[in-house]
């Protein structure tokens, strides 16, 4: 799936989708005929990435929390913590919490995959049995200054009958590029421009359009569009820090690729986890990052 260009990220995928916003003043509509890159820059660089991946497993009931740096570049681990929330029934509101601190006293080479903690969820039967309004755990990540990860937040619900917690079920969305134009920055080159037909209507429209480089570097260009004879540029100039990630799971989330391989590959999670790029190639090639199948799906065409 191609990144959206937003203010303030740090690092983006070899393959970016930039919005531009243009504004038609004219009561009849207008098409953008071409989109141009100029004064393109690609500076080689190596960035690291620490993502993270986990999840409960029903089967053992227990959590796994796991870091995994998907950059081009060898990162020590910051400090984060785990909170462990016991929620009432229907209010959902926290009667206890319960805090696992973790330390950042490892460092991970590119590709490396490591278990920052192996919790037994065992643990908590207890607290659940002596109060009968609790029926929901929740458990979030938080960075070393407090600040929760949005995408590391998970729920699990406790049978009393079973005297065991349960992950409820989640659905999943997908992606479709629709035929947006690509432009194709894998040669080292100042300009560059595709031909397209983007409708623009009276008022304040969307042009859309995909980036595509071949290697990790800080990316610069401006844009420039094209309605008729007419030749518009954008005031914004781009710079973007482009890393070419190791696993195809550029975003940390729980229940991602990770967590699917250890129910596989180690699910009584007997012993921390400490993979590397190697281990997780032999085990499933299909985790690791292709750089031009994101390309390829969004334009229909053969990228290589």
């Amino acid at each position: 799936m191609p990144e959206q260009v937003t203010s303030g990220q740090r690092l983006y995928s070899n393959f970016i989708l930039n919005i531009l916003t243009v504004e038609n003043k004219r009561s009849t509509t207008q098409s953008v005929t071409n989109i141009e890159l100029y004064n393109i820059k690609k500076e080689n660089n190596d960035f690291s990435d620490i993502q993270y991946d986990g999840g409960f497993y029903d089967g053992n009931q227990k959590f796994v929390l796991l870091a995994y740096n998907n950059g081009t570049k060898e990162e020590s681990l910051r400090k984060c913590s785990v909170k462990f929330s016991f929620c009432e029934k229907d209010t959902y509101k926290i009667i206890n919490e319960i805090e696992k601190v973790i330390d950042g006293a490892h460092v991970l080479k590119s590709g490396d995959i490591k278990s920052l903690l192996i919790y037994q969820f065992d643990e908590f039967i207890s607290e659940f049995k002596k109060n009968r309004s609790l029926e929901t755990l929740k458990v979030s990540v938080f960075d070393d200054n407090g600040n929760e990860f949005p995408r590391l937040k998970l729920v699990v619900i406790y049978n009393r009958k079973e005297n065991r917690f349960y992950r409820p079920q989640e659905g999943r969305g997908g992606f479709n590029g629709g035929g947006i134009p690509i432009l194709d920055l894998r040669e080292d080159i100042n300009r560059q421009s595709v031909s397209c037909s983007q409708s623009l209507k009276q008022g304040t429209n969307d042009v859309m359009f995909h980036v595509l480089v071949d290697r990790s570097c800080n990316l610069r260009y401006r844009v420039a569009i094209k309605c008729g004879k007419k030749r518009i540029k954008s005031k914004e100039k781009y710079s973007l820090d482009i890393r070419i990630p190791v696993y195809k799971q550029e975003t940390g989330v729980f229940y991602g690729i990770f967590y699917l391989l250890l129910q596989k590959y180690a699910p009584t999670l007997m012993k921390d986890i400490d993979y590397n790029k190697d281990l997780i190639e032999s085990l499933d090639e299909n985790l690791i990052y292709d750089k031009y199948y994101a390309a390829s799906l969004a334009t229909n065409a053969n990228i290589e």
